[in-house]
């Protein structure tokens, strides 16, 4: 066995071991779980990789053509006008991602491959602050995380949000302690960056500022040097470079061949509207029925526009307004949303601020799992959506039973308000009682590496918590699983200051060195 070979054995068995404490958790709660719009996801990835499946047919079997593909039956023109019109909302990259692993494999190896890209990435991080640190030390922080966190929950969970916090561990790494970590972990570090930006669009707008700010923390008021944190933010900012050029091919590729402009669901707007605001303006802008009417949004003006899903995906008519609009009023809402929310911030700034506060605010304290312990049952017995990929993904892990009613999860989600939003408040706790102890100041004031790399770790945690329930809340909704997919970071960061790998019990004597044990 070469040395390279030898050096790097022990780490990947670590991070093996780190994978399946993840996984464990999800065998735990029963199978992998699905969400509405992993069929979506599913289909873009399935859409982009027809050709090079009809190519690979004489070697793997099925169609070689689309007019042999049943997968392709049901696009009528019409029908893909329609999804056009959300497409843009929904990643290409995670859609070939679901597609590639769980289509070809199963949910259960879509898990596995998110469980070992978590262990990478916070091994990557951990082996950085702690390049003492011993695997005894490593298993009880992963089995930490693994009982007390939402974390393997979401490795579990057919949708991009796990992604968000690899990215902001993976950043973490980059900026603070590089020159730690040998370049094979830097690539990897590097694709999973990618990956978190590419894969859902608001990833990338949490990331920027709070990488920039975290910078600019870290090196003004923790002396961290500049050149480390350059590296970082250019690897982010090549996610991003490299993310809007991916993005532009696939919308262009695709404007090329339908002559369409790829768009997405009006999410602003009907946050202003089920907030309250944008009702009360949409309906005093609107003249009464049978006139000339400025927004597309008019002709739903007299429903109830109290609730954004609804809003959004339902096709009743007593609710839904982009789920039953035409393609060309789809369009006219998405021309329109912009100046629609300018003209309802200015009608209404109070109103619009007070509710996109209170939204973010309910959302930075929802740690809880929702959506990642869904049960698949409507799924599989709504006549709508148990012909689509959602239920092929589902009973590819096997039957669910009598009446589709034996794949629910086994945990509950007042299980983990309980649990998890217990272990977030306790890892809070932690966090501020190490990191006020005189000690710990006492090494920050004197310039101790491994407590400067870990403050500023915990400050990108901090500001990406935030940002995320600022941006997502107010933006969206006030949906759990938006800060539950990043509220993991808190009890990893519980875990790294207490890591008896990097710093043990701290000594600094009164005017003497600063040193671990």
């Amino acid at each position: 066995m070469s040395a390279t070979a030898r050096r790097l054995l022990p780490s990947a068995a670590r991070i093996l071991a780190g994978a399946l404490l993840l996984v464990s958790v999800v065998v735990a709660d029963g199978r992998p779980v699905v969400f509405a719009d992993s069929n979506i996801y599913y289909w873009m990835g399935q859409m982009q990789l027809r050709p090079v499946r009809y190519a690979l047919s004489p070697w793997i079997g099925g169609p070689s053509r689309a007019s042999e593909d049943p997968d392709a039956a049901d696009e009528a023109p019409a029908e893909m006008q329609l999804r056009r019109t959300e497409m843009a909302a929904r990643s290409p990259w995670f859609g070939t991602w679901l597609y590639v692993v769980a289509g070809w494999g199963s949910l259960w190896w879509l898990t596995a491959a998110q469980a070992l890209a978590a262990s990478f990435s916070v091994h990557a991080l951990w082996r950085g602050l702690a390049p003492r640190g011993r695997t005894r030390h490593w298993l009880g922080l992963m089995a930490g995380l693994a009982v007390a966190s939402t974390l393997p929950f979401f490795a579990g969970f057919a949708m991009p949000d796990v992604w968000a916090g690899l990215g902001v561990v993976s950043l973490a790494a980059l900026m603070f302690v590089r020159p730690r970590i040998g370049p094979v972990s830097q690539a990897g570090l590097g694709v999973i960056l990618l990956a978190c930006v590419a894969f859902h669009p608001t990833n990338g707008l949490v990331l920027l500022p709070s990488a920039v700010l975290a910078a600019l923390i870290a090196h003004r008021g923790l002396g961290r040097p500049l050149a480390g944190l350059l590296a970082g933010l250019g690897a982010l900012a090549a996610a991003v470079v490299l993310t809007a050029l991916m993005n532009a091919a696939y919308g262009g590729a695709i404007r090329s061949a339908t002559g369409e402009t790829l768009r997405s669901p009006p999410f602003l707007a009907a946050r202003l509207l089920a907030d309250g605001p944008g009702r009360t303006y949409l309906r005093a802008s609107c003249g009464p029925p049978g006139s000339p009417s400025r927004w597309a949004l008019c002709r739903f003006r007299y429903l109830p526009l109290t609730d954004s899903q609804d809003i959004l995906w339902s096709g009743d008519p007593g609710k839904g307004v982009f789920g039953r609009a035409s393609a060309a009023e789809r369009i006219r809402i998405d021309q329109q949303q912009t100046d629609f929310a300018l003209h309802v911030l200015a009608s209404d700034p109070l109103g619009v601020v007070g509710a996109a506060g209170r939204n973010a605010l309910q959302t930075l304290i929802s740690v809880q799992l929702d959506d990642p312990l869904r049960d698949p049952h409507f799924y599989l017995t709504d006549p709508d959506w148990r012909d689509t990929f959602i239920a092929d993904l589902v009973h590819h892990l096997g039957p669910c039973g009598q009446e589709e009613r034996g794949c629910r999860p086994r945990f509950t989600e007042a299980q983990s308000i309980l649990w998890h939003g217990g272990a977030f408040v306790l890892a809070l706790a932690v966090i501020g009682w190490r990191t006020t102890r005189p000690a710990w100041q006492r090494g920050l004031r004197r310039g101790h590496e491994r407590i400067g790399e870990t403050t500023a770790v915990l400050v990108l945690f901090g500001l990406a918590l935030v940002l995320n329930a600022g941006l997502t809340g107010a933006l969206s909704g006030p949906f759990a699983r938006y800060q539950a997919r990043l509220a993991w970071l808190v009890p990893l960061g519980a875990g790294l200051v207490l890591s008896p790998g990097w710093l043990g019990r701290l000594r600094i004597g009164v005017g003497g060195p600063v040193r671990a044990d």
